[in-house]
């Protein structure tokens, strides 16, 4: 007669089976973290999840310029790609509307070619303004003067501030000196104000963040200055 242990089972045939089923466990070893987080792809993927219907909200902030109500519509969710897209979309109105600015002025367009420089140079401005120039005024205004800011704030918001220069440079296609002047002022003037008014708040905490505002205002008039005498500066050619 067989002995039937307690802790034994039976199988298919009615027989003891003397030795339990052994259940192995896999245990996966956790993702080591980085000792820098900042240099891995998984830390910006937080500042490119985000709709496209916030984007154009964030635009239509950034061209009501002197309504302070930017912050409020990001609140803790700054975003890059918002910036990205600004940015390299006016790279290619830069190269197609400096172009074709050239090609209205130019008598003989059998002759007319096409400057690629603009596209190298457009590139170079373009993403300083928007990544370069925010990234050092961020890291100043967050480590030096101890800002509540932090630095992807001050680029998400910079990015923005360029929005305006999608339909300046649109209108500079026109080949009148006068208009070109009055529509990049215009740009100038929306984009300073909607960065002033915005950074505002926090320049009253913090008397020496108010220094800030000159970098602001000196790379704002650099940058518009590039894009008159650089982009659209055979208008003199022809006038004289």
């Amino acid at each position: 007669m067989q002995n039937f242990g307690s802790n034994n089972d039976l199988d298919e045939k009615g027989n003891v089976m003397t030795e339990q089923p052994k259940i192995k466990v896999k245990f996966e070893p956790k993702p080591k973290q980085s000792s820098c987080p900042i240099c891995t792809v998984e830390y910006y993927q937080q500042f490119f999840d985000i709709e496209q219907r916030d984007v154009y909200m964030r635009i239509r902030c950034s061209l009501l310029s002197w309504k302070p109500e930017f912050y409020q519509c990001v609140g803790k969710n700054p975003d890059l790609w918002g910036p990205l897209w600004i940015s390299t979309t006016i790279i290619f109105i830069l190269f197609a509307g400096g172009n074709l600015s050239r090609f209205l002025l130019e008598e003989n367009k059998k002759h007319f070619k096409y400057e690629y420089n603009y596209m190298y140079v457009a590139v170079f401005i373009v993403y300083a303004m928007a990544f370069i120039i925010p990234i050092i005024l961020g890291i100043i205004m967050k480590y030096i003067l101890k800002s509540e800011l932090g630095v992807f704030d001050i680029v998400c918001m910079y990015g923005y501030s360029l929005s305006v220069y999608m339909f300046v440079l649109i209108l500079c296609i026109i080949p009148y000196n006068e208009a070109q002047w009055f529509f990049l002022m215009c740009g100038l003037a929306n984009s300073t104000i909607f960065l002033l008014v915005n950074l505002w708040d926090f320049m009253k905490k913090n008397k020496q963040t108010a220094l800030i505002a000159i970098p602001i205002i000196s790379f704002n008039v650099a940058l518009i200055l590039s894009f008159k005498f650089y982009f659209f500066r055979l208008i003199y050619a022809v006038d004289d």
